[in-house]
């Protein structure tokens, strides 16, 4: 699972190493065009979280149609509201870029960008969603597999849009956006005949139906609405978090820096999200087959497996911090900013990948609520506070705001891992 969730930063640290030598400009337009996006596909989390602990539960009591039922369901649900956001986003694009505070160069230059992900984003979903009840029935190869395949196909097309190669023609930062959607298409196409054939995971049975079933969807979403707003609260935060770099001394630099940056967090981020879909698949399937003793092993493995990953994965980005962002860039102060960052996300992460792991097992029960309280707390009573104060009244500036990521972190770990640990979870019922 965390390898296949690697190939979509693969895929954006590889856009923004292609638009490079476009300038800082365009290096912002990729790197925060991608934090809306992130935001917008957040929404997915309210069908897909429920789907992941109902066709979890179903594998371990072995209910074939059950599953099968949960994932037509899903991908009828999440087709529909990702199409709803595609119409509205792609309208508001210039809109969201503008209310971030941004030059007015980079959001020339994002609007496009934003605008072809929109576009894409129903194709999207629907691979998404196919690929979480794969892993939910403990499938991870698949997904995978599919992963690389339409990865490939989107850079290939990203590269000769961006600088008009094969007679195709060139389209900047646009261009790596169109890629997306090519990726997309390959990745629906290939999944829907993975799921058809039976072969991997999930079995697919002509009792159960696509057509809208009310009362399966308000199970589903359920449990996946809380984690949404959870998702969307995150993610929000997120926003305000890079208004805040935009309104610091060196805006355009700190900017570039935090797009480079932020890949690298994503590469760890990636691998957070991972173990916390592994723990919801596991814990879930021991819940459905009635061993709460075994589920709740099965939990505190994933935590201690997850941070000795992620423990080891950080140091590397703090020790090679420079030359990581030597790589994306020459520009002198782009580095030193982007340095202290890397330095951030190394000491944050391992808090994240706690909450995050403890907060899957939570959910294989359907008890999401927790966390979109944690978040609440940490994110938004915590995290913006303590940024903005540390950087504009205390006048630390941009290194204020990448403090605040630590001690944010550090809280929403202890407040998730410390209620996965009463235990009330294992007597739940969905």
């Amino acid at each position: 699972m965390a390898l296949s969730s690697q190939f979509d930063n693969v895929v954006g640290l590889a856009e923004i190493f292609m638009v490079r030598t476009l300038g800082p400009s365009a290096i912002s337009a990729v790197g925060i065009s991608r934090q809306i996006v992130m935001v917008i596909g957040i929404t997915m989390v309210a069908v897909t979280t429920g789907a992941m602990t109902m066709v979890a539960q179903a594998v371990g009591a072995k209910d074939v149609d059950e599953a099968s039922a949960t994932a037509k369901q899903s991908i009828t649900l999440v087709f529909a509201v990702s199409s709803l956001i595609s119409g509205l986003g792609y309208l508001g694009s210039p809109f969201a870029l503008q209310m971030m505070s941004l030059p007015p160069d980079v959001i020339v230059l994002g609007v496009p960008y934003l605008k072809w992900f929109f576009l894409s984003l129903p194709l999207m979903g629907v691979h998404f969603t196919i690929n979480t009840c794969f892993h939910a029935s403990g499938d991870a190869k698949i997904p995978l597999y599919i992963a690389l395949v339409s990865n490939v196909a989107r850079l290939v097309l990203a590269y000769g849009l961006i600088y008009g190669e094969w007679d195709l023609p060139a389209m900047g930062v646009a261009g790596a956006a169109m890629g997306g959607l090519a990726g997309a298409c390959v990745g629906v196409a290939i999944s829907m005949v993975a799921l058809y054939s039976g072969r991997f995971g999930v079995t697919i049975t002509k009792e159960t139906s696509f057509w809208p079933d009310a009362n399966r969807a308000r199970r589903i979403l359920k449990i996946g609405i809380p984690s949404a707003v959870q998702g969307l609260f995150r993610n929000g935060s997120n926003l305000i978090f890079v208004k805040f770099i935009a309104l610091t001394a060196n805006s355009t630099v700190a900017l570039a820096g935090f797009s480079i940056g932020n890949q690298m967090e994503r590469v760890l981020r990636r691998s957070t999200l991972a173990f916390g879909t592994a723990s919801s698949s596991l814990v879930g399937q021991s819940l459905g087959a009635g061993n709460a003793d075994e589920a709740e092993q099965r939990g505190w493995t994933a935590l201690l497996i997850s941070l000795a990953l992620m423990i080891t994965m950080g140091l590397p980005i703090a020790v090679f911090a420079t030359d990581i962002m030597s790589v994306f860039t020459s520009d002198a102060q782009v580095i030193a900013v982007g340095i202290v960052y890397l330095w951030a996300i190394a000491a944050a992460e391992p808090f994240m990948c706690a909450s995050v792991t403890s907060g899957g097992s939570l959910s294989a029960a359907g008890d999401t609520m927790p966390a979109l309280y944690y978040t609440l707390i940490a994110q938004w009573v915590v995290r913006l506070p303590v940024a903005y104060v540390l950087a504009f009244p205390l006048g630390m500036d941009i290194d204020g705001i990448w403090a605040a990521l630590v001690i944010f972190s550090a809280l929403q770990s202890v407040l998730t891992v410390r209620k996965f640990a009463q235990g009330k979870w294992k007597t739940r019922r969905i």
